[in-house]
C-alpha cells in the first residue's frame, strides 16, 4: 500500500509491504513522465543521480514543457529513508549497477535507482521527497527543515488543517451538502496553481526595500484562463496571495522584460490572447488591497505601457501583445487572406482582448493622475468596434465581430459561408464568432448599441441561451470568453434574466462524479466561476466591479483580511429552490437599487442582504420595458467603457 501527505515543497511517502515478503523494492525513475492532455506533460531531457547511499539518493531531472514550447528546466531532489535499505543500485536503460552510487542519461534513457529492504524486519517503509529548483543539496535542507521527523499522520493532519484554513477563508451556510461539496472542491481547484516558489527562483534573486525576497510565483498556466475569474476571487478571499502574484508578475517584468501570460519552467509563454497580466495589476490597484504599500506602482505602470507600447515580433507568442504594431496602425490586427494559417494567431480574438486591456490601462493611468495616458487607452479600447460588420446576419441576428482585412474590407465569405459563426474558430481563440461578438465586457452599453438597441439584444441573448446544453456553438460555459454572458442581461434591466441562465447552469453542468462540464478545470477557471456564482457575485474582470445576481447559500462569511478582521457577509433572507429572485438589496443596512457594487462599497467590512421570492421583483433590477431613462440607468444598469469613472 502506498500513502502519499506532503508539505510545501516536500512530498512524504509512506510505503506498507506484506509483512511476509522480504527484499522489497523502492525504484525511483527519474525518466518517468505524466501527460495530462491537452499538451499539457513534459518531456525527458536528460537527468542524473548524483549520490547515492543505503538511505538517500540525491539526483536532477532535466525536462521540457509539452504545451507553452518553453525552455528546459531542472529539478533537484533528494529522496531520505527513515531505515537503510539492505542493497543499493542505479540502473540505466537495461543496466543494473549495484557498484555504482552515480549515473548520467540523456534525452531518450531511463535512469535512476533502486533501494532494497529487508521488509520482514521493516514491512513499514517512510520516505521523504525534498525537491528544489536551485540544487539537490537545496532539496535535502527542506525535506530536513519541513519535515523535522518522520511522522506520517502528524503531517497528513497539518497538511488537512493547512487546507481548512485556506479553504475557510470564505464560510458558508446551507442544508444542502451537495450543494457545499461542488463549492469547496472550486474553490480548492483555484487554490493548486500558479505555484508560490518564492526562494526557489534558478534564474535570479529578488530583495525587495525591507530586505526580504520578493514573491515568486511560477506555473501561470494561463492568465488568458485565470484573469476572468480566479484571480477576482483571490482579491476577495486570498487579497495577499493577489497581492503576492502582482508583485511576482511586475518582478518577472524587470528581470525578463515583459509580464508572462503563461509560464512555466522559468520560461514565458504562451500568449492565447491579449497580455492578460494588465488585468491582474489593474485589479489589485483600482480595488486597493495592497494595504502594506509592497508593490512599486512606477514600476507596475511601466510594465503595463511596455505591454502597450513595444511589439515584441517575434517573441509574440511568448510574451507580450502579438502584432501590436498591426494593431496600433490599423486600429484592429488584419486577418491573412490565406485563411489556412489564420487560427494560431488568432487575429480577431487578439483585437477583442487588446481592447479590453487597454481600457484597464486607462483606469490606472486615470487613478495615477496620467490624464493623458487615461484618453489615449480609453480611445484605443474603443478598437474591438472596427470588427464590427454590421451587415452580417444570422439567425436574425444582426451584426458580429468578424475577420477583417489590410485593405479595410470585412471577409465576408468567411462569415456568409455554412453556419461559420457559430461552428468556427477560424481567426478567434477556442470559441465562435458568434460568443466573441458579445464578449465586449468593459463595453456592453456599446455593444448594446450597434446590437440594435436593447430588444433586439435581449432577442441576441435569447437565442445565445436557446440551447440548455451550454456546450454549444452560440454559448460554451466550458470556455472562458462565455464567462461573463450570462450576466449580459443586468445590462438591459432584467437582472433575473441572468439569474434564470446562471440557475440553470449551476444545476445542470455542474455535479460529483461524471455529472458536470466535459473537460478540465483550466487552472482553476470553471471552479472560480461556479464558486462567483453560488455565493450570487460576479466580477466584471481589469475593474473594480461586481455585479449582484441570485446567492444559493443562505449565508456566505468571506474573510476579506484576518488582522484586521474584516468579512464580507452575504445573507439570503426567504431563500428556498424556488425564491430564486432578488426583491430588495441592503449593503449595511443602505437600501441599494443598483445591480452591482465597487469593492470599496465592501473592503472595510459589509453586509450585504437581499430579500429573496419566487418571481422577479417589479422593482429591483429592473428597467421597465427599455426605458431610456438615464436617472434609473445610473441607479441600476452597471457601467460601461464611456461612463466608467461617472458612477
Amino acid at each position: 500500500m502506498v500513502e502519499l501527505t506532503a508539505t510545501h515543497r516536500v512530498g512524504l511517502h509512506r510505503y506498507t509491504f506484506p509483512p511476509t515478503e522480504n527484499n522489497s523494492k523502492v525504484l525511483l525513475d527519474l525518466s518517468h513522465i505524466l501527460s495530462f492532455g491537452w499538451g499539457l506533460g513534459s518531456r525527458f531531457e536528460g537527468g542524473a543521480i548524483i549520490s547515492l547511499s543505503l538511505n538517500q539518493i540525491k539526483g536532477v531531472g532535466e525536462y521540457r514543457g509539452g504545451w507553452n514550447n518553453d525552455g528546459p528546466y531542472r529539478v533537484y531532489f533528494c529522496s531520505q529513508f527513515n531505515v537503510n535499505a539492505t542493497e543499493q543500485a542505479t540502473w540505466w536503460n537495461h543496466r543494473i549497477d549495484k557498484n555504482m552510487t552515480s549515473c548520467v542519461g540523456t534525452s531518450g534513457d531511463k535512469v535512476g535507482a533502486i533501494l532494497t529492504f529487508d521488509t520482514i524486519k521493516n514491512p513499514v517503509i517512510i520516505s521523504r521527497v525534498g525537491i528544489s529548483f536551485i540544487s539537490a543539496d537545496q532539496a535535502c535542507n527542506n525535506a530536513e527543515n519541513e519535515i523535522p521527523d518522520w511522522d506520517f499522520d502528524l503531517v497528513k493532519q497539518k497538511a488537512v488543517d493547512a487546507w481548512d484554513n485556506e479553504l475557510g477563508q470564505i464560510r458558508i451556510e446551507s442544508n444542502d451538502k451537495n450543494l457545499a461539496k461542488i463549492f469547496y472542491s472550486g474553490l480548492y481547484r483555484t487554490l493548486i496553481i500558479p505555484s508560490d516558489r518564492t526562494g526557489e527562483n534558478p534564474a535570479w534573486k529578488s530583495i525587495d526595500k525591507y530586505g526580504k525576497l520578493v514573491p515568486y510565483y511560477e506555473d501561470f498556466y494561463t492568465l488568458w484562463d485565470t484573469f476572468r475569474t480566479t484571480n477576482p476571487l483571490f482579491t476577495l478571499f486570498q487579497s495577499q496571495r493577489a497581492v503576492d502574484i502582482t508583485r511576482s508578475l511586475i518582478d518577472i517584468y524587470e528581470n525578463i522584460g515583459y509580464m508572462p501570460d503563461g509560464r512555466s519552467g522559468s520560461w514565458n509563454g504562451i500568449t492565447q490572447g491579449g497580455s492578460n497580466a494588465d488585468m491582474i495589476i489593474a485589479e489589485t490597484y483600482l480595488k486597493k488591497i495592497d494595504i502594506n504599500g509592497k508593490i512599486d506602482w512606477n514600476i507596475a505602470y511601466e510594465a503595463l505601457l511596455k505591454d502597450a507600447e513595444v511589439d515584441p515580433w517575434e517573441q509574440g507568442l511568448f510574451q507580450g501583445r502579438l502584432y501590436l504594431t498591426d494593431y496600433k496602425k490599423y486600429g484592429y490586427i488584419p486577418s491573412p487572406y490565406d485563411r489556412n494559417i489564420g487560427y494560431i494567431n488568432c487575429p480577431s480574438s487578439r483585437t477583442l482582448e487588446y481592447s479590453a486591456n487597454d481600457y484597464s490601462i486607462s483606469l490606472v493611468a486615470k487613478e495615477l493622475g496620467k490624464i493623458n495616458d487615461y484618453i489615449k487607452y480609453k480611445n484605443r479600447a474603443t478598437s474591438w468596434e472596427n470588427l464590427w460588420c454590421p451587415n452580417i446576419t444570422y439567425d436574425g441576428v444582426e451584426g458580429f465581430i468578424i475577420p477583417r482585412f489590410v485593405n479595410g474590407s470585412f471577409d465576408t465569405e468567411w462569415a456568409s459561408d455554412d453556419n461559420n459563426l457559430v461552428t468556427s474558430t477560424y481567426s478567434f481563440y477556442e470559441s465562435t464568432s458568434w460568443e466573441y461578438s458579445l464578449d465586449i465586457p468593459f463595453d456592453v452599453k456599446r455593444l448594446i448599441q450597434l446590437s440594435g438597441g436593447p430588444k433586439r439584444f435581449e432577442n441576441r441573448l435569447d437565442k445565445t441561451f436557446a440551447d440548455k446544453t451550454f456546450l454549444g456553438g452560440y454559448y460554451n460555459i466550458g470556455n472562458e470568453p462565455s464567462f461573463f454572458h450570462a450576466c449580459l442581461y443586468h445590462f438591459i434591466g432584467k437582472q433575473y434574466k441572468s439569474v434564470e441562465v446562471i440557475r440553470t447552469i449551476l444545476k445542470t453542468k455542474f455535479g460529483i462524479g461524471q455529472d458536470g462540464i466535459p473537460g478540465n478545470d483550466d487552472s482553476g477557471a470553471m471552479g472560480s466561476w461556479y464558486a462567483f456564482n453560488v455565493i450570487g457575485i460576479y466580477p466584471l474582470a481589469g475593474t473594480d466591479i461586481y455585479l449582484i445576481n441570485s446567492p444559493c447559500f443562505d449565508k456566505v462569511t468571506i474573510y476579506l483580511s484576518i488582522s484586521p478582521l474584516k468579512t464580507f457577509t452575504i445573507i439570503a433572507h426567504n431563500l428556498t429552490d424556488i425564491n430564486i429572485y432578488v426583491q430588495n438589496v441592503k449593503i449595511n443596512d443602505k437600501e441599494w437599487t443598483k445591480t452591482w457594487f465597487r469593492h470599496k462599497d465592501i473592503s472595510e467590512g459589509a453586509v450585504m442582504e437581499l430579500q429573496m421570492g419566487s418571481e422577479p421583483s417589479k422593482f429591483w433590477g429592473v428597467n421597465g420595458e427599455y426605458e431610456d431613462n438615464k436617472e434609473i440607468e445610473d441607479k441600476i444598469i452597471p457601467p460601461s467603457m464611456s461612463d466608467y469613472m461617472d458612477k
